[in-house]
């Protein structure tokens, strides 16, 4: 009996000793979990006090060192904003260091913009257009338009997303002078009144209108775009003393300067590219235009052989310039700014009234001209020379009307 006691003694003893084993591969025999978290704890304080001297010196040593990495950081982000700042113009995109990324005292970069197509401004008529690079919007087709003197309507013959409309602006006696003068890309009626120096301005972006009294007698209307603003300035020549007199939209300012002689015939476009018109008269007496370049002040100058001529400088080759241009006759002769090559184009009757502009929106200026006596528009689209279509032929106004076209969607 004592045999067998002794032998449940042993089994129970061999139990416990494999319920030990096994615990013992997941935590230890003396403690659970939770107790082993806090004797480690313990163990750490302990040694913490026991060391209490190395304890604070290492303390000290690391927020001495998070100290310095933090004044080095806020240095470093003052020399990078000083460099973003100085060079924000001139120098090109560079991919942040490591630790500029990190800096918390940097502000994170402005992303890089999308990049914005080239815009050049070029003048055709009394408009200003915008010219864009390749894949972006092309510069809107001008109008077909005249201004009936008798009645004082305008009559313009909508294009593509837009419709025709007439508006009465002005009376007999009036000059039509349409521009951009609120800067919305649409062209404004306008009208220069002699008998009183006042200009009268409908505005397209909100159909209001307000006069500005401006000029003398015997003034000549010379609207364009001068300070580069993107809008159409007020402006006049003065045949008697050869002055011009800019009222500039972006600062409400009178400039005034002496650029011409009593015979010369005004004739203002961007002949050098910087977005702003140059002072330029045409001279026929020895058939030479003189222009005032905007971006340097420097004296432009080119004569043409042919007598009886009547200036028609615009874009025609599409390279953001105007180009140098007279009419004389049926032919037209194009001084190209992009290759200094000069060019002669027959076009309809000596007769015709000359209306160069962008009718097709490809970014040049078109050979065009008006046939007063039936109000013809015959216009060569630079978009499609030597295809079949080339001509383009509207008619579009009557006898005695002047022709504006310009881009006056509405």
């Amino acid at each position: 009996m004592s045999k067998k006691k002794s032998n449940n003694q042993i089994e129970k003893s061999e139990f416990r000793g494999v319920e030990t084993s096994a615990r013992s591969k997941n935590e230890p025999d003396f403690l659970s979990n939770a107790d082993g978290k806090r004797s480690i704890l313990k163990n750490w304080l302990f040694y913490l006090k026991s060391h209490a001297l190395l304890t604070a010196i290492l303390c000290f040593a690391a927020l001495g060192a998070l100290g310095a990495s933090l004044k080095y950081l806020e240095e470093d982000a003052k020399r990078e904003i000083t460099r973003r700042n100085s060079n924000k113009n001139n120098l090109k995109n560079r991919e942040p260091s490591f630790l500029n990324k990190i800096n918390p005292f940097l502000p994170a970069a402005l992303p890089n913009p999308t990049p914005q197509l080239a815009k050049e401004y070029i003048y055709a008529g009394s408009r200003m257009l915008a010219v864009e690079d390749a894949n972006a919007a092309p510069a809107p087709p001008s109008d077909l338009a005249v201004w009936r003197p008798a009645s004082g309507v305008w009559w313009v013959m909508g294009g593509t997303g837009s419709q025709q409309f007439a508006q009465g602006w002005g009376q007999s006696g009036d000059i039509p002078a349409p521009g951009d003068y609120d800067g919305d890309g649409k062209t404004d009626l306008c009208i220069f009144r002699p008998s009183g120096n006042t200009w009268w301005i409908l505005k397209s972006s909100d159909a209001s209108y307000y006069s500005v009294s401006f000029g003398a007698s015997g003034d000549k209307t010379a609207q364009a775009d001068y300070d580069g603003d993107g809008k159409t300035d007020i402006a006049v020549f003065r045949p008697s003393d050869g002055n011009w007199y800019i009222n500039q939209s972006s600062n409400g300012a009178t400039v005034q300067g002496q650029f011409g002689l009593s015979s010369d015939t005004p004739a203002p476009k961007d002949f050098d590219g910087d977005g702003r018109a140059d002072l330029a008269v045409w001279r026929s007496s020895n058939s030479t235009f003189y222009s005032l370049n905007s971006s340097d002040n420097q004296l432009q100058t080119m004569s043409f052989t042919q007598s009886s001529t009547i200036p028609v400088p615009a874009d025609y080759d599409g390279d953001g310039k105007a180009d140098y241009a007279i009419r004389s006759g049926s032919d037209w002769i194009i001084r190209h700014s992009s290759t200094n090559q000069t060019q002669t184009i027959s076009w309809q009757q000596s007769t015709d009234i000359e209306v160069p502009n962008d009718y097709d929106g490809d970014g040049k200026v078109d050979v065009a001209v008006w046939r007063e006596a039936n109000g013809n528009w015959f216009i060569r689209q630079s978009s499609r020379i030597g295809q079949a279509n080339e001509l383009r032929q509207v008619q579009w106004g009557l006898s005695g009307d002047i022709p504006v076209p310009a881009y006056y969607r509405r």
